[in-house]
């Protein structure tokens, strides 16, 4: 998706948002200083305010020209210079648009996203309210004015010249009460017939004319006698403009009546000024209330205030603090006692207020306006107004939450998501661009931008079904990409209904599945190149369900069994199966199946040709996808028939073979320990004789004979030792051992005393420390070490002490322990080529009349190693000879 594609994405995901959002890039004049913007993007709410037409690279000024003459242009300006977000408001009157806005400008990078917001309904109850305020103040005034001034007399009449209201003052010029004067006309209230006669006809003018009149007039006063008064009568209006009324006032002339008159009027004012005040607040649609004194008393409050602070008309009298202890520290609570102390008034809008409603502390958001209450130069108390706006200002974060959340939804989709009316003649993407239709094929703007030629009639189909039975659309179809090749999309689109059931518009996503596509075509050649090779096999090939469903058998398979395709279904191998072997089968097949494991089984199954049984061996494994599900189950039968038979009589010949062997190696074993023991005997008599005839010529003998003798005696030792190490060699490979726990460092220590005069002859010494401990056979493994450490005590260097050394290490291969000693001594080593041969049967190295020794020595180290599942190497250089044993720590087998 290109850059404009983008730009139209992020339109249409804020067209929905509830208020103006403008993203603007700076202009810059020849001096390289900012003075105006170009307009990138308008969302819907924008737009419906500046009308059908084109704004895109305008100049912001020329689109919206009196923002130089408020002042706007240069706020935004200095936001976009500064980097400082910019939150005004301010009065817009031009091109058509008269309403109050609240504006944030947000520089990111070269760009200004400005947000709008209508506040034109909130600006008009501020400026009611302020109005009322100040008309309530005014009145106030008015009447306090009146109240210490005024000498009037103050009454009303009814068009039947009867008088509603008369006050104090006029009921005690005519010396009445309020029962005896109030309904009556002037004739019954005293006066004369002329004075009567005037006041009518001058009421009724004042009905006629709507004006006020007046005039003077002189009339007995009951207790002062005849006076002179004053007087104008003026219309009461009622809502339509219809005289209702007549109010009259008259003033005495007279210095006390004067007086009198205006003590009276004073109270009354005061008392009708309360009144209205009082009445104006309960009538107050907003939230109010009216609090007095230092302690901020609550004198006053409407029916709305008590409601939105949940409590009853008990609280009248009390202070506000006492009533909401909440409010205490808190911002709102300090310009409360800002407004009361200062005199500034203070509005602010979604003022965050915690407080507790219904016996629950949570969060609510208030829109407050603030007035101090003034009397006599001094603030005597403060008027407060709060509109609640929590639902909306939640609904609103709501809302922003769920943009961004569907904003991010969106982005990350690979799919193309596009909008469009209720009858798709205009497809809009989630970027905002709009296409607009042919109106002779309303259908055509949406068909050639996503369906391919070749699917359009079927396309066309399933949209008109679609709109007139208002349900979702759904098709795979095929798209011409713009390399013109073809591929494959899935296209789905839901209609989007009002509260009527009819649609609104139509919200739209195509997928791109051409690689689904491709690859069930691979798939499906596939699978039939797979028929045909598994037909051409000789083998039986089988594939299953994960549930273990056999749902393919090659061509092998019916010819061997005779059966037709499909003919038994799953279960088409249980009648081929030898009886005795059909619940094996079907156990562990199951079992492998509810495992995911390997199947591996030797079966007869039988033929349907010759009516016999053959051997089969049955394998299956499990086919897995990439997160270890088993998708499919294949499997072989391979004809083992012939393998089995020559097998099991192999088997028989093994175990003849092996009855017969194990005769043999008795045999030769009891051989080796007859021969061994007949031959020493004629060694004995040889070394016996020979000693009796060196007895019998002693002294008889010259230097040559004796030497002779001599040789005798070597030759009988050897052959004697010889004897003896074929004897141990026999014993090793017969003689079974249970391992136990072997400390090397013991054993170590044994041979070291066993050893004590060859080490002291020839002052030698064996150095070890911290050998490991080991499973193992205790009398081999003392053979083992014996038989080195005698070596190189044996071949050590002439005039050289033997110095032995032995060091061990643990490894770890294959999952198990190993301890590698090495055993280093200074002796006169061996040819490196010659390293394999030592571990030789009867093989020397040296010459037997310089060492004595049979031959046998590391040939048995060697079977020792071996049968403790280890090994021994040897190695040589100038400084001696090194041996390397490896043994492992724990033995496998529970006989050595």
């Amino acid at each position: 998706m290109g850059a404009a594609g983008y730009n139209d994405l992020f339109q249409t995901v804020f067209n929905s948002a509830a208020n103006g959002i403008a993203v603007l890039q700076s202009l810059y004049n020849d001096k390289n200083k900012l003075e105006d913007f170009s307009i990138l993007l308008f969302n819907a709410y924008t737009k419906n305010w500046i009308g059908d037409i084109e704004y895109k690279n305008k100049r912001f000024s020329d689109v919206f020209p009196t923002i130089k003459e408020n002042g706007i242009l240069e706020k935004f300006i200095n936001a976009a210079e500064t980097g400082t977000t910019a939150n005004f408001e301010c009065w817009y009157d031009g091109d058509g648009i008269q309403r109050w806005f609240k504006f944030t400008a947000v520089k990111q990078d070269e760009l200004l996203v400005v947000t709008t917001e209508d506040i034109t309904e909130r600006k008009k109850t501020e400026i009611t309210l302020n109005n009322a305020l100040i008309a309530a103040e005014k009145q106030k005034r008015l009447y306090d004015s009146i109240t210490g001034t005024t000498p009037d007399l103050v009454y009303v009449f009814d068009l039947s010249y009867k008088f509603t209201y008369a006050n104090k003052a006029l009921l005690t010029m005519w010396g009445k009460s309020a029962e005896d004067a109030i309904g009556k006309q002037l004739r019954e209230n005293g006066y004369e017939d002329w004075h009567a006669e005037m006041h009518e006809r001058e009421i009724d003018e004042v009905v006629a004319t709507k004006k006020p009149i007046r005039g003077t007039v002189s009339f007995p006063h009951a207790e002062l006698g005849r006076r002179i008064y004053d007087y104008i009568f003026a219309p009461v209006l009622n809502e339509e403009g219809e005289v209702e009324a007549i109010a009259g006032t008259t003033r005495d002339i007279t210095e006390i009546k004067q007086a009198e008159e205006q003590q009276f009027l004073s109270r009354k004012k005061i008392e009708e000024s309360e009144a209205r005040l009082k009445s104006m607040i309960d009538q107050t649609p907003s939230p109010t209330l009216v609090l007095m004194g230092d302690n901020l008393v609550i004198e006053q409050i409407n029916k709305h205030m008590l409601a939105m602070i949940g409590r009853g008309e008990e609280i009248i009298g009390r202070p506000l603090i006492e009533v909401l202890p909440e409010l205490k520290g808190q911002y709102v609570w300090t310009q409360v006692q800002k407004v009361y102390n200062e005199g500034i008034p203070f509005d602010q809008s979604e003022v965050l207020v915690p407080h507790s409603r219904t016996g629950v502390m949570r969060n609510y958001y208030y829109n407050l306006a603030y007035r101090p209450l003034v009397e006599e130069g001094k603030i005597t108390g403060m008027i407060q107004v709060a509109v609640d706006v929590t639902q909306q200002v939640e609904a609103r974060k709501r809302m922003e939450e769920s943009e961004n959340r569907f904003r991010a939804l969106v982005n990350a989709s690979s799919d193309v998501v596009y909008r469009m009316n209720s009858d798709w003649t205009i497809m809009r993407n989630l970027e905002g661009a709009e296409v607009s239709s042919d109106t002779n094929e309303p259908l055509l703007n949406w068909i050639d931008t996503y369906i391919h030629p070749d699917d359009r009639k079927n396309a066309v189909s399933f949209i008109e079904e679609a709109i007139a039975n208002k349900k979702i659309f759904e098709l795979e179809h095929k798209v011409l990409k713009e390399d013109g090749t073809v591929g494959w999309a899935f296209s789905r689109v839901i209609p989007i209904l009002d509260d009527r059931n009819n649609i609104i518009e139509w919200f739209g996503a195509s997928s791109d599945i051409t690689s689904q596509k491709e690859v069930q075509q691979i798939v499906k050649e596939s699978e039939e190149k797979f028929r045909q090779l598994a037909d051409l096999v000789p083998q039986i090939i089988w594939t299953g369900q994960p549930n273990g469903f056999i749902d393919y058998y090659n061509k092998r398979w019916y010819e061997y069994t005779g059966f037709q395709e499909n003919q038994f279904g799953d279960s088409s191998w249980a009648p081929t199966i030898h009886p005795d072997e059909v619940s094996k089968v079907v156990e562990i097949w199951y079992q492998c199946v509810q495992n995911g494991l390997p199947y591996q089984l030797e079966i007869r199954l039988k033929n349907a040709k010759t009516n016999q049984y053959r051997w089969f061996l049955s394998k299956a494994v499990p086919v897995k996808d990439a997160r270890g599900v088993i998708i499919k189950w294949f499997g072989t039968c391979t004809d083992i028939h012939e393998q089995k038979t020559i097998t099991e009589k192999l088997e028989i010949l093994v175990a003849d073979r092996t009855k017969e062997l194990k005769r043999s190696n008795e045999d030769l074993q009891q051989f080796a320990h007859v021969a061994s023991h007949d031959l020493k005997e004629p060694v004995r008599k040889i070394k016996t004789f020979t000693s009796r005839l060196e007895d019998h010529l002693d002294g008889k003998i010259d230097q040559s004979a004796a030497k002779f003798i001599d040789r005798i005696h070597v030759a009988a030792d050897r052959m004697y030792n010889m004897i003896d190490g074929v004897l141990a060699y026999s014993k090793i490979n017969a003689d079974l051992q249970k391992p136990t726990l072997v400390d090397l460092n013991e054993v170590i220590k044994n041979i070291e005393i066993d050893l004590e005069i060859a080490l002291q002859k020839t002052r030698g010494n064996i150095l070890y420390h911290n050998l490991p401990k080991l499973e193992g056979a205790s009398v081999l493994l003392y053979q083992l070490f014996y038989n080195l450490i005698n070596n190189s005590i044996k071949f050590a260097k002439n005039d050289t002490p033997p110095q032995i050394k032995i060091s061990s290490k643990i490894i770890s291969e294959e999952g198990q322990n190993f301890a590698v000693i090495l055993l280093e001594d200074n002796g006169i080593g061996f040819e490196p080529e010659q390293a394999e041969r030592i571990f030789e049967t009867f093989t020397r190295l040296n010459s037997k009349d310089s060492y004595e020794g049979t031959g046998l020595g590391l040939s048995l180290c060697k079977k020792i190693a071996e049968r403790h599942g280890g090994n021994i190497v040897a190695e040589s250089n100038a400084e001696g000879a090194v041996f390397m044993i490896t043994l492992p720590l724990k033995q496998n087998e529970n006989d050595i």
